[in-house]
């Protein structure tokens, strides 16, 4: 029984003799049960600053231990995964070291340094924000010294095109050996320019100079000073195509704009000479065009937008023509161009004639199907266009239709299982007995069905991250089904979406058909390559200088340990493209190509300048003269919070505000705002002034992609309320002028659907609010106010947009309240309500004061005309009433006015001159009232 075992045994006995007599003297190296020696030790060194935090970053990303069996495979992937990561800008591995103990090996990394900042200096005319657009290096890059070279050149090129002769532009940096990285100084010295110094227009006898140079960028610089009279190679171009459009537009088909520049070295000066040969000018007549009017057919005409060469748009125009007859049910339609010799007279006037002969109309007298079992006669014209007449009108018949029409029957038929549909069309012409010029078209649609296939049975073959069941609910093409071949890519990609979700993002889905001998069955049978698990290892962010990685955390749905996710990731980067500190997100994820188990996730971010400054100083009929400034931090804290200290001083009185914006409360999508505010103000017209200083705390919740935003408003407000002039009070009018300590509860709702926030042409704005006001140590402050105000706008036609508005207000005093401050009332009148009065003197007293009231109601409408050339015209109708005054007399009947305004488009907004006249003036008042605006009133 044993002598079987004896030649095992001896065997074995044999190779233990043989290991230890080749064994290394005094060599005895630890292996594992696979004989791979064991590494003993991993010696991480790193160059430079903050050796501490990448040497465990290199450590987690080098994915080796202690104790693992030695592979030069895993060291070649640790490298791969060092490069792939972007962090190091040197890597080096010399050759593993034995020791009694194991092997050694040994990293030496060199981290890349990051740019910090970078300081743009002596840009002006132009932004700093164009110049780093210009460049290929950003906050938070890597620093590379030798791509400064090629930024230079960049720029220098970006002032050659803005107009400058030699400008010269150097790129330094400098290190800060706190942490390693890098500040980037891009010094500009812009040199001399040349001057536009005179335009002239030549050839153009149909068009005046004054006109045409009105719509030249190169003309408008020579009427400047300093900078801005520069010479821009690219305006100069623009302003040849832009002469070249106008022309066309015109009928100058043909027309060619030379520009000539004419330098003066001396004093960097030029003229420039545009040449115009404007060459022929076309009329069009239209004959024998019943079907379409004459602007109708002009539309059709290409000669306006591709000029003339060759005849070559002509064609092209008639070619459009026939097409559009053909589209009415004229497929027989000529068209005959002919020139008439232009009059001695002018001589630069073609007149063409396009004769028309429209020819017979077809129109479809008759459907036919046949052939058809399964579906119904009526259920197949549904999916048809061409249709029989209805209702006296003409069913045209279009060749072109009618095939789109046999398509889309097939398709309904494949939608349905049946793969092999037949349908042939027989089509008979005659002629009209009822109407001349009419041809009666019968269609016969012979239909063969074929056998409809359907899914017999479905099965999977590779999938074990989902059960059966989960599988079949993401197939639309289930058992019983009509099989529909294009539905399966749809179906291949739902399911290697959920598979990739739960964290196998290499899966891999393809199908297999096999179809029964009488083609009514069909096996289908989807197989899947799950590939490798991979978890989310480590989340490195770079390039956050200043912003807390507690923030970058927030906006992280997948944290380390978890399924892989695809789509969670393409959140996480749309969540910190969001952040309103960040410019931009990069992703990359590292081991997901390789298909190794734990993918580390690196996140390179380019911060905004967190400061900023603005002023501005203006004019404006509701404030005259003001200045204000805001002085501002995006990233407060590095906790993307955004501070705002505003400021603003006009001659109807002053204000601050000090806000602390948080666009995500807790982590949740809720908009914090909250303010420390003071305000005096002493508006015109009105005889008190006021003071108020308070702190507020806002909250915002956005829905339907922010069109619709919900909103909650709670404040503390110190009040008081001063004559400017003197006038005796009443006992009832003595109490608001007392300090007052008001909470007010403000709740709101806005929906806003218009397609600009600074010139729009068509949407909804509407809000609705209420703001629920407690006096703290007296009666008067205790009333709601209720506001509801729409905003309409719709573009009639490309040049005119019609602008509609509705207001509507009412205050409502609670408890044993009676009466509301004067400093609470609506007022109406001025630049911002009902044009053609002054500031708030819809209503006024006796002494020719304001007068407030407890309701308001607020109605306009304006038509906005675009001139072109950023200029604006306006006509407008403006209607209000002022009533419930509380015993300061007015009147409370509705006043209107109309009037007209100009307004110059600018980036900002545009800056309006509006005049309204008052349709029903007192022998008291003035017959209207002049107003001067920023942006638009509503």
């Amino acid at each position: 029984m044993n002598c079987p075992l004896r030649p095992w045994v001896f065997f074995a006995v044999i190779m233990g003799a043989f290991f230890v007599f080749f064994a290394e003297p005094g060599f005895t190296t630890p292996h594992g049960q696979d004989g791979l020696e064991k590494i003993f030790q991993i010696d991480i060194q790193i160059q430079g600053e903050r050796k501490g935090v990448w040497q465990a970053v290199a450590r987690n990303l080098i994915q080796i231990r202690p104790l693992d069996p030695y592979d030069p495979a895993v060291v070649a992937r640790a490298i791969d995964r060092l490069s792939d990561s972007k962090v190091f800008q040197s890597i080096h591995v010399p050759d593993p070291e034995k020791t009694a103990q194991g092997m050694k090996i040994v990293f030496e990394l060199h981290p890349f340094g990051r740019i910090k900042d970078i300081h743009v200096k002596n840009a002006f005319p132009l932004f700093e924000r164009e110049v780093m657009n210009m460049m290929t290096i950003s906050i938070g890059d890597v620093f590379i010294e030798k791509r400064l070279e090629d930024q230079s050149k960049r720029v220098t090129t970006l002032f050659q095109r803005q107009g400058y002769i030699d400008p010269q532009v150097s790129l330094s940096a400098q290190k800060d050996e706190a942490d390693g990285n890098f500040q980037v100084w891009v010094h500009i010295h812009k040199g001399a320019f040349f001057q536009v110094n005179q335009v002239r227009i030549m050839g153009n006898d149909h068009f005046s100079s004054s006109r045409l140079k009105l719509r030249i960028k190169t003309w408008k610089a020579s009427i400047l000073f300093g900078s801005a009279k520069r010479f821009i190679q690219k305006d100069l171009d623009e302003d040849v195509k832009n002469f070249i459009q106008f022309y066309r537009e015109k009928g100058f088909a043909e027309v060619k704009v030379r520009a000539q520049v004419l330098r003066n070295e001396k004093e960097k000066k030029v003229d420039l000479v545009f040449h115009i040969e404007e060459g022929t000018r076309y009329g069009f007549v239209f004959q024998g065009n019943e079907q379409f009017w004459d602007h109708t057919l002009n539309r059709e005409m290409t000669l306006s937008r591709e000029g003339n060469e060759n005849d070559f748009a002509l064609r092209k125009s008639i070619r459009n023509l026939k097409q559009k007859y053909r589209l009415k049910g004229y497929p027989d339609v000529k068209v005959e161009s002919g020139v008439k010799a232009p009059p001695p007279d002018n001589p630069t006037v073609k007149q063409v004639t396009l004769a028309i002969d429209e020819g017979d109309q077809y129109c479809v007298s008759k459907i036919k199907i046949t052939g058809n079992r399964v579906f119904s006669e009526k259920t197949i014209l549904e999916q048809m266009l061409t249709r029989v007449p209805l209702f006296q009108r003409c069913g045209v018949y279009v060749s072109k239709t009618l095939d789109e029409d046999i398509n889309a029957i097939r398709a309904f038929y494949l939608r349905q299982g049946y793969q092999r549909t037949n349908i042939d069309r027989r089509v008979r012409v005659r002629d009209d007995p009822g109407r001349s010029g009419h041809k009666q078209v019968e269609i016969s649609l012979v239909i063969d069905e074929g056998i409809q296939t359907k899914v017999g049975q479905l099965r999977f073959e590779g999938v074990y991250a989902l059960s059966h069941e989960a599988a079949v609910d993401l197939i639309s093409l289930t058992p019983g089904q009509p099989f529909r071949e294009y539905m399966i890519k749809t179906d291949e990609n739902r399911l290697r979406q959920s598979i990739s979700e739960l964290g196998y993002p290499n899966c891999q889905v393809t199908s297999a058909r096999v179809l029964s001998v009488d083609r009514t069955r069909l096996t289908l049978t989807y197989l899947v390559d799950e590939g490798p698990h991979a978890r989310v290892g480590q989340t490195y962010y770079m390039g956050n200088f200043r912003t807390s990685p507690s923030v970058l955390d927030n906006e992280m749905k997948l944290s380390e340990g978890e399924s892989l996710s695809l789509i969670r990731l393409l959140e996480s980067r749309q969540n910190m493209m969001n952040v309103n500190a960040l410019d931009s997100v990069r992703f990359r994820t590292i081991g997901l190509e390789n298909k190794e188990p734990k993918v580390d996730i690196i996140v390179e971010v380019e911060e905004k300048k967190p400061y900023y400054v603005e002023m501005g100083t203006g004019y404006d009929t509701e404030r005259h003269l003001y200045f204000n400034s805001t002085l501002g931090d995006h990233n407060f804290l590095g906790q993307n919070l955004d501070l705002k200290l505003e400021a603003e001083v006009s001659q109807i009185g002053y204000k601050a505000d000090l806000a602390l914006l948080e666009p995500r409360l807790l982590t949740s999508q809720i908009r914090s705002n909250t303010r420390v505010f003071g305000e005096k103000q002493e508006a015109f017209n009105k005889d008190f002034g006021s003071r108020t200083y308070g702190v507020s705390q806002d909250f915002y919740q956005d829905f339907l992609s922010r069109t619709l935003i919900l909103n909650l408003g709670l404040s503390y407000e110190f009040r008081e309320q001063y004559l400017t002039r003197y006038r005796p009070l009443t006992l009832e009018e003595t109490d608001p002028y007392e300090p007052r300590h008001v909470l007010v509860a403000s709740p709101g709702i806005l929906y806003n659907t218009t397609d600009s926030h600074v010139r729009p042409k068509k949407g909804w704005v509407s809000s609705v609010n209420a703001d629920i006001s407690n006096g703290l140590d007296n009666s008067v402050d205790d009333f709601i106010k209720y506001q509801l105000e729409a905003r309409y706008y719709y573009t009639l036609f490309s040049p005119l947009v019609m602008a509609f508005r509705g207001r509507y207000g009412f205050i409502q005093p609670y408890g044993a309240n009676t009466r509301v401050p004067e400093d609470q009332l609506f007022f109406l009148g001025g630049t911002s309500s009902v044009r053609g009065f002054d500031e708030n003197l819809l209503a006024y007293d006796t002494a020719g004061q304001a007068v407030g009231g407890r309701e308001v109601i607020l109605g306009a409408v304006e038509a906005r005309y675009d001139l072109g050339l950023n200029f604006e015209i306006s006509g407008f109708y403006d209607i209000g009433a002022i009533r419930q005054t509380q015993g300061r007399g007015g009147s409370e009947s509705f006043r209107d006015s109309v009037g007209l305004g100009l307004r110059y488009q600018t980036p900002i907004g545009p800056i309006g001159f509006l005049y309204g006249w008052k349709l029903d003036p007192r022998p008291d008042e003035s017959g209207g009232s002049f107003h001067f605006s920023m942006g638009y009133t509503f």
